[in-house]
Parts: structure tokens; sequence; C-alpha cells
């Protein structure tokens, strides 16, 4: 049986029994309500009955009977008892009948059901005042009130059993149409796991909730789909990056094999594969410190950044000497919640691109800035970064077409440094200057937002 039919013969069953128990109770409600109406009547009758009785010699008067209903009063039906329990006065069918009267020592005052000669009543018996032991029966037929609740029941049955199968036939719609959207999504759930990165739920449902579920698909959709993307981009320019150092390697070793060589030259040719070997380590670190930036952050602790910009200064104090460049750093004590080796990963990929991009003789120098977070803008003298590739600069293996003098370089400094700022709830971002790189941390909360020092 499928789920669908499952939930509408459960839906059915479930309302069946509710509008059922709901019915029953009606009717309950109903006959209880008429059977009170007669009650009270005989019990006043009954009563007007015996008061009179001894005036009228112990005979019953023309009094209309109990009224059940709206439809008038219902004939009585009474016998007279004398101390002993026999009887004094009686009205048919009680006077002619040989079949069992009913028991005149019934408590008083309290209405009962009887059958007598196979006809039911409903009577009670109450005492005839001034004379002890003497009782008077009260009774109706119950075909009037019997029949009223047959008639009620047949009623509420009839309509029980049509809203049912309304209720049904609404239901299995209802289900139907929310099955057959939720195997839409469930189709679009297993087209994207089958690699169907495109397929999507659009504005197709009708229902509210499941319509937020498949926008919620939907986005997931498309944001797997950018990350297939920038992985397949990154797989591709991965590839190329790899490619031409081993080209490189792999022809000059086959130059080396191909014929014999002096010392010289084959000192030449390993210097030369010693170096595209050290690119190639330097670009599997790089993917590897890429992959390493998507772990979960450990637990942050206190930070020296002051410290930390220092270490980081004198680390690439002979690159700079290199390009001639001079680096300027001068900060106050000062404290991020990081982790210490991902700070300096940061500031050593963010002054090694200042360095490359600055001009021999130029000057680099580093600003702490502390506010709501703590920033270290990293300033260089080269040309800075155009308006359309502030984000883009970010991207692995990104490099700016008309400036290649980082070509060397592996393209991913800046991609894992703003990986690992953005791990520890900071960024890293082109500044409003076009030379300037800004690294922001959360500040400790040690030190407060309202200290501001520039270096």
């Amino acid at each position: 049986m499928t789920i669908d039919r499952r939930m509408t013969w459960g839906l059915s069953l479930l309302t069946f029994v509710t509008l059922g128990l709901a019915f029953a109770a009606i009717s309950l409600v109903l006959d209880r309500y008429q059977e009170r109406q007669l009650d009270e009547s005989l019990l006043d009758v009954a009563r007007a009955e015996a008061d009179e009785a001894p005036s009228n010699g112990f005979s019953f008067t023309t009094r209309p009977g109990p009224a059940a209903n709206d439809v008038g009063p219902l004939e009585k039906y009474g016998l007279m008892f004398d101390e002993e329990g026999y009887p004094l006065a009686a009205t048919p069918p009680f006077d002619t009948s040989e079949a069992s009267l009913p028991d005149p020592h019934h408590a008083l005052d309290v209405p009962f059901n009887f059958t007598f000669a196979s006809r039911k009543y409903r009577g009670i018996v109450v005492a005839i005042p001034g004379y002890a032991g003497r009782r008077l029966l009260l009774a109706a037929s119950r075909d009037d009130l019997d029949s009223d609740s047959w008639f009620v029941r047949t009623e509420l049955a009839i309509a029980l059993f049509v809203s049912v199968a309304w209720l049904v036939g609404a239901i299995r719609w209802l289900v139907r149409r929310n099955m057959r959207e939720h195997r839409r999504i469930a189709e679009i759930l297993h087209r994207i796991a089958g690699g169907d990165v495109g397929a999507r739920v659009s504005n197709e449902v009708s229902d509210g909730d499941l319509r937020k579920v498949g926008s919620d698909v939907d986005e997931i959709a498309q944001k797997l789909a950018e990350l297939v993307g920038h992985q397949r981009r990154f797989i591709a320019h991965a590839a190329h990056e790899l490619r031409s150092p081993l080209a490189a390697l792999h022809g000059e070793i086959q130059q080396a094999l191909r014929k014999d060589r002096s010392n010289d030259e084959y000192r030449a040719s390993l210097a030369f594969m010693q170096k595209a070997s050290a690119r190639l380590k330097h670009l599997a670190d790089e993917l590897l410190e890429l992959a390493r930036v998507e772990h979960v952050a450990a637990a942050p602790a206190p930070v020296p950044i002051a410290d930390v910009m220092k270490d980081v200064v004198e680390s690439l104090e002979p690159l700079a000497r290199e390009k001639g460049v001079t680096v300027s750093c001068d900060a106050a004590p000062c404290e991020v919640l990081a982790e210490q080796g991902d700070v300096e990963r940061i500031l050593r990929n963010l002054l090694d691109n200042a360095i490359r991009h600055s001009p021999s003789d130029g000057t680099i120098q580093l600003e702490l800035v502390v506010d709501e977070n703590v920033r270290v803008c990293v300033r260089d003298e080269g040309d800075g970064v155009r308006f359309e590739d502030r984000e883009a600069i970010f991207d692995p293996f990104h490099r700016a077409p008309a400036n290649r003098v980082a070509a060397h370089g592996a393209g991913l400094g800046l991609t894992i440094a703003r990986g690992l700022a953005r791990k520890h709830g900071g960024d890293v971002f082109v500044g409003s200057e076009r030379n300037c790189f800004v690294l922001s941390l959360p500040n400790h909360p040690n030190h407060p937002n309202s200290a501001t020092h520039n270096a």
C-alpha cells in the first residue's frame, strides 16, 4: 500500500471515529434532554393526582397526561396502591391486563423504565399525602420518546455517512495533491543527489509550508551548484598550475637521460629540477593549507598581535632586503582572540604580497587600529587593486591580467588569508585605498573598544 493510500485511509478512519463519537454524544444529549422533560412532567402530574386522590375517593382525575415534547400531553396511565401494595384504582391498561403490575415499592420520586404487556413505559412513584404507605404510580408510554430518539439517530447516522463520504473524497484529493508535491520535491532531491545541481522546485508548489521547503531545496541546490562550479574551477586551475612545473621537470629529466653530459651540465640540470620541484612543493603546501582553512577553528586564545607583527616582519626581512623594500612596523601591545599560527600565516601572506607588488626602494607600513575590532592595515606603494578586482583577487589562483609580478606564486595566498580570518570571525579585504589590505579580527574583551592606537 502506497503512503498516500495509507494516509487517506488513516485520516478517513480518524474522521469517521471523531464524527461518530461527536454524533453519538449529540444523540445522547438529545435523548437525555427529552427524557428529563418527560420526567419533570410526570412528577408534576403525579404529585397533583396524589394531592387530589383522597378527595376523589382514590381515583384518577381527568387531568391531561404529562407533556414530553412539543406535540402535546401524552396519555397518562396510573395505579394507586394501599399500604399492603394492593391496587386501589387503575387506568387502562393496568385495570384489565393479567400481566404483572409494576413494583409499588419502587423508590419515591425517582423515574424508571418498565415493561407491561410487551409495551415500554416511563413511570414514577409518589406518596399520597396524609396516608402513610399509600402510593401512586403515574406512567407514560415511551413510544413517542423512543420514536424521536430513533429518528434523531437515523438522521445523525445519515449525516455521519454523508459527511464521512464527502470528507474522504476531500482528504483523498488533498493527500494526493500534497503527496504529488512531496514526490516532486523528493524527485528534485534525488536528481540533485545524482549530480543534477541545476534541478529546481521553483514556485510550482501550492502548499505554503511545502513551498518554503521547496525554496530551501532550491537554495541548497544553488549553493551546491556554486560549490561544484568553484570546485571544478579550482581543479582546473590547480591542474594548470601543476602542469607547467611538471612539464618542465619531465622535459629536463628526458634531456638529462638522452645523452651524456659534463658535470657542470648535470649540475645545472639538477639545479633546474630542484627549482621546479620546489615550486611543486610550494604549490602542494598551499593546497594543503587551503584545505586546512575549512577545518573548524579550535577554541580561540589571546594572541599578542603586536608581537606577531614584529616576528612576521623579521621573518620576511631577507625578501624585503632583496627587493630593496623598507618595512615599517610600530604596534602597541594588543591582543586578539584567535590561533596564533593562523594569525602569523595571514600576516605573512599579506606582507609577502605587499613586498612582491612594491616597487624597488618602496616602503610598506603596518598599522594597528583598535576599535570595535582589531585591524591590521598593510599598505604598500604599488599600483594597488583595481575596483573590479577587489573581490576576485581572493579567488583561488586569481592573478590580475595587468600585473604578473607574482606569476611565480601559486595564487592562493590571499585566498588562504581570508579563509583563516573568517574562520576566526574576522575578515581580510581591500581597504579604502587601492594599495592597502586590512586584516580584521575580534578584539579581546580585556582590551576596551574605546582604546585606539595607530602605529
